[in-house]
C-alpha cells in the first residue's frame, strides 16, 4: 500500500511500506565500470568575466544549478534546444549537468557554437510527432517536489547519473518506467545494486526522482493549471491492456483522448504539488475522475492505457462471469440513499491490507504496518481501497459485504489488477473475520449517478 508514497516504484507482489526494492545484480556486473557520458566535444565559456549560469532545464525560467567560471572547459553532452529566443546547449561541467546558452559557449578554437533558432513558420511546419519526439529528448524533471516528495519528467540519451546531477535539489532515488515490460526500474545514487546501469536511457523514458527528506504529514490539493491549449499529441499505439507515455501536448483532456488512434481506457498523471496520482477513466462518472482538463497541462507526463480485447463493465442485468470454484452468487447488497444506479463489475478478487496484526496469531491479509498516506494523499480509514490506479475515485459495493458499506479506491499497488479490490482495515482480525464472510471473490458493484 502506498505509505509515505515508497511503494511505487519496488511494489513485491503487492507493495512495500518504506524505500524501494533494489533488485540484487551478479557479482560479475559489480565489476564493470559504468559508461562516462559521451563527449561531442570539449567547449571553452566565454563570458566576458562573467561566470555562465548552468541550468536544469533549457530557457531563462529553468532553475540555476550552477554558474561556470568564465574560461572555463565543459564537455558538450550532445544535445541541444531552443528557448525564450535563445540557443541552449546541454553540457557537463565536473559531475554536474545542465543547461547553458550556446552564444557564450565557444569551440577550443574559438567558433562560437552554431544552434539557429527555428522560426515561427519553421516550427508550424514540423509534424507533432517530430515536435513531441524533440521536446521529450531535450526535457530534464524540472519541477520541485516537496521535501520527501516525487517529480516527473521525459528525458533521452542521458545516464541515470547525469539526470541525478542535473537536478537542483538531493536525490534519494529515480525510477524509470519501462512500458515494454510494465515495470519500474531504480537507480539509487551510490548504490552497487541498481536495476538500471549507467547506459544512456532509451527515447522518451519517463523518470520519476524522489528530492531527499520527509513527505509533510499534510498535502495540498493540486491547483487547476490555467489552460495553455496546444496540440494533442498522438501517441504510439501500445500493445492491448498496454500503456504508451509522454508529453500531453495539450491541456485539453477530450483532445487528448480524442487524439489517440487507440481506444483509451484512462490516462493518469503523477501530479508533484499534491504528491498523488490522477486519473480520467474514459467513459465514467465525473466523481471517478480526479484528473480534469483543469489539471492538465501542455508539458505533463501522461500515461495513456489502451482498453483490453474485452469490456470491463457489463451491464447490471447480465450475469457475471463464472469460475470454477466460484460459490452461488450471493444476495446484492442494498444500494446506499443517494445512489442511483449501478454497474455489475464482474467477479473480482477480494483482499485486505490492514494497519495493526490484532490479538490472534496466524494474521491472515495482504500485509500489514500500512498506518500512514495512501496514495491520494489521505491518511489510511476505514471504507478505502486499494484498486488499479486507472480506478482512483471509482466508488462500490461488494456483493455479499456484511458491513453493507460504500468503499472508494483511494490508493493503489503494483500488484493490484483491474480485476482486484484490496479493502483497508485496522487489524488483521477485523479485516479477517470480514474476509471469511466475503470470501476471495466477489462481484463487484460500480456506483453511479
Amino acid at each position: 500500500m502506498l505509505n509515505n508514497f515508497v511503494h511505487l516504484f519496488a511494489p513485491r507482489h503487492r507493495r512495500i511500506s518504506a524505500g524501494f526494492v533494489v533488485a540484487v545484480l551478479l557479482v560479475a556486473a559489480l565489476a564493470a565500470a559504468p559508461p562516462a557520458i559521451e563527449a561531442a566535444s570539449n567547449l571553452r565559456v566565454s563570458a566576458q568575466g562573467d561566470c555562465l549560469r548552468m541550468r536544469a532545464s533549457a530557457g531563462l525560467a529553468g532553475p540555476a544549478i550552477g554558474c561556470i567560471p568564465d574560461g572555463t572547459l565543459v564537455v558538450d553532452a550532445g544535445q541541444q534546444a531552443t528557448a525564450d529566443g535563445l540557443a541552449w546547449t546541454l553540457v557537463r561541467w565536473g559531475e554536474t549537468v545542465g543547461w547553458s546558452a550556446a552564444q557564450y559557449l565557444t569551440t577550443d578554437s574559438g567558433t562560437p557554437v552554431a544552434a539557429p533558432v527555428p522560426t515561427a513558420a519553421t516550427s508550424v511546419a514540423i509534424p507533432a510527432a517530430t515536435v513531441t519526439a524533440s521536446r521529450a529528448s531535450i526535457a530534464l524533471p524540472s519541477r520541485l517536489p516537496p521535501a520527501g516528495g516525487l517529480t516527473v519528467g521525459l528525458v533521452s540519451g542521458l545516464s541515470p547519473r547525469a539526470v541525478v546531477a542535473a537536478q537542483a535539489f538531493e536525490v534519494t532515488s529515480l525510477a524509470v518506467y519501462d512500458t515494454a515490460t510494465r515495470r519500474f526500474l531504480t537507480y539509487i545514487p551510490g548504490s552497487p545494486f541498481n536495476t538500471i546501469g549507467e547506459d544512456p536511457l532509451p527515447l522518451n523514458s519517463a523518470v520519476f526522482i524522489r528530492r531527499q527528506g520527509d513527505l509533510p504529514t499534510t498535502l495540498p490539493a493540486p491547483v487547476a493549471a490555467a489552460s495553455g491549449g496546444g496540440m494533442a499529441v498522438a501517441f504510439t499505439a501500445p500493445a492491448v491492456s498496454g500503456t504508451t507515455v509522454g508529453l500531453a501536448g495539450t491541456s485539453d483532456l477530450a483532445a487528448l483522448v480524442a487524439a489517440q488512434a487507440f481506444p483509451v481506457e484512462s490516462v493518469s498523471m503523477w501530479e508533484p504539488g499534491s504528491q498523488r496520482w490522477l486519473s480520467y477513466i474514459a467513459g465514467a462518472p465525473g466523481f471517478a475522475n480526479s484528473l480534469t482538463s483543469g489539471l492538465l497541462a501542455a508539458d505533463s507526463v501522461v500515461f495513456v492505457k489502451r482498453t483490453g480485447a474485452l469490456a470491463t463493465i457489463t451491464p447490471a442485468a447480465s450475469t457475471p462471469v463464472p469460475t470454477a470454484s466460484a460459490p452461488p452468487a450471493p444476495v446484492a447488497a442494498p444500494v446506499p440513499t443517494g445512489a442511483s444506479n449501478t454497474v455489475s463489475y464482474g467477479v473480482a478478487t477480494v483482499t485486505f491490507y490492514y494497519c495493526s496484526p490484532g490479538v490472534r496469531s496466524g494474521a491472515v491479509g495482504d500485509g500489514g504496518g500500512f498506518c500512514g498516506y495512501m496514495a491520494n494523499g489521505e491518511r489510511v480509514h476505514a471504507g478505502a481501497a486499494s484498486c488499479a490506479s486507472a480506478y482512483m475515485g471509482q466508488r462500490f459495493l461488494i456483493v455479499g459485504d456484511p458491513l453493507n458499506r460504500v468503499y472508494i479506491c483511494k490508493d493503489t499497488g503494483g500488484g493490484v489488477t483491474r480485476s482486484h479490490r484490496d479493502i483497508w482495515f485496522a487489524s488483521a482480525d477485523e479485516g479477517g473475520d470480514w474476509w471469511r464472510q466475503v470470501g476471495y471473490t466477489a462481484e463487484i458493484l460500480v456506483l453511479t449517478p
